[in-house]
């Protein structure tokens, strides 16, 4: 097919991406198919951020089997408190209103959630390939092939279907050439993880101001911070000293002051420019795109990996009719995308517009904000139907609904 290639495989399922969806992908196929995940970096690499479950990423990893194991790296936060930067507090959100059983949010670092799910993928039998970048792909009405590169090897795999689960750049999406909207979101992110403190084990933080937003939640041994940063602003934060910044997340909250002794460089620190990704097809002939690859967003509901969780047992689900029927066509995998859709469009619909309200730098804008905040923390229902559409247990505000939110 391609000179010089060296015939590495065949596979039932190879996925591009061993990220969290690619993992719990192939955690959900591997014990019935002969699964191949090919990931770009050498090995797991430790993160220096946090991420928030929320209940429908909880309740994917329970279908896994792997809930138990997740929660064991995480911290349960049952409260999140929300002030103004002045300290005055606007609403205190209670999970435990919601009626599910993972009615809170699990904080943990990524990089042991992959953990987990690397341990478990290669127990039920799946193969990692590693320092691996996916080039190209062709398919053929019996199979599909990719072209990749390892170091100075080039790699050729068969497999009965292709799922590009590498993120909102997606190489895969790229090579099959499906119609993509992509736009920078306008609110960039600053991640990091300080030392622990004690008063957020049962209640998270986080603060608004007039262009600022900043949350503070729990990790097991330390704190995940997650900091507002207006488009355009990185360098000129980055030409001042670590501790005018840390100084800046003192005031607001000071009990964070020895906590932040853990970030001695600006390299402790992750920038995140969040991009928007829509995509008009998320499934072709023998392949599927899952995750940010199909639906990126603004991280202002933190659904990024929990919807990606989803996707992967639909798509497994899918995936495993296709096995049954024989039947890898557009036709069999659309009932993946069908289901998926409406949700994943509602949560980037809802997330812009919070982005819009709460790290706003129009004064009207933010004035609406803090009055949805007060209003959805002074009524219960108001604050159950909030809080369901954010743990992802919803698809839709009525119109009802949202006029209840503002007046």
């Amino acid at each position: 097919m391609w000179q010089g290639v060296t015939i590495t495989g065949f596979y039932d399922i190879v996925v591009v991406g061993g990220g969290v969806g690619g993992l719990a992908l192939g955690c959900a196929l591997a014990e019935k198919h002969h699964v191949l995940i090919i990931e770009a970096r050498p090995g797991l690499v430790p993160s220096k951020r946090g991420l928030s479950l929320q209940a429908n990423g909880l309740e994917a990893l329970q279908k896994l089997d792997l809930l138990g194991r997740v929660t064991s790296i995480g911290l349960k936060t049952g409260h999140v408190a929300c002030y103004e930067i002045d300290g005055s507090l606007l609403a205190d959100l209670d999970y435990s209103i919601l009626d599910h059983p993972h009615n809170y949010v699990l904080t943990l670092v990524p990089s042991e959630l992959e953990r987990v799910l690397r341990n478990e993928f290669s127990r039920r039998g799946g193969e990692i390939q590693e320092s691996t970048s996916f080039k190209e792909v062709v398919l053929h009405h019996d199979s599909v092939r990719l072209r990749a590169q390892c170091n100075a090897l080039s790699l050729e795999f068969s497999a009965s279907i292709i799922v590009g689960a590498d993120g909102e750049n997606s190489r895969v999406r790229n090579g099959l050439r499906l119609p993509t909207k992509i736009r920078e979101c306008p609110d960039h992110f600053l991640f990091m993880l300080a030392g622990p403190l004690d008063m957020l084990q049962e209640k998270a933080r986080q603060y608004f101001g007039l262009g600022k937003m900043v949350g503070f939640f729990p990790v097991p041994e330390g704190t995940y911070i997650f900091y507002y940063l207006p488009a355009g602003r990185i360098n000129d934060l980055r030409a001042e000293v670590l501790d005018r910044f840390k100084t800046e997340l003192t005031n607001i909250m000071p009990e964070i002051s020895d906590p932040l002794d853990s970030l001695i460089s600006w390299d402790d620190i992750v920038y995140v420019a969040p991009k928007r990704v829509s995509v008009r097809h998320w499934v072709t002939d023998r392949a599927a795109l899952l995750g940010d690859a199909v639906h990126a967003l603004d991280p202002s509901w933190a659904q990024g990996a929990n919807m990606t969780l989803q996707d992967a047992l639909v798509l497994a689900n899918t995936i495993d009719q296709c096995f049954q029927s024989g039947d890898f066509s557009v036709f069999r995998l659309k009932a993946y995308e069908n289901a998926r859709r409406k949700q994943t469009t509602f949560v980037q619909q809802q997330s812009d517009r919070t982005a819009r309200l709460t790290t706003t730098e129009n004064r009207f804008n933010y004035w609406l904000g803090k009055r949805i905040i007060r209003r959805t923390g002074r009524n219960k229902t108001l604050m159950r139907t909030a809080l369901k559409a954010s743990a992802g247990l919803s698809d839709r505000f009525s119109i009802r609904e949202q006029l209840r939110f503002i007046i």
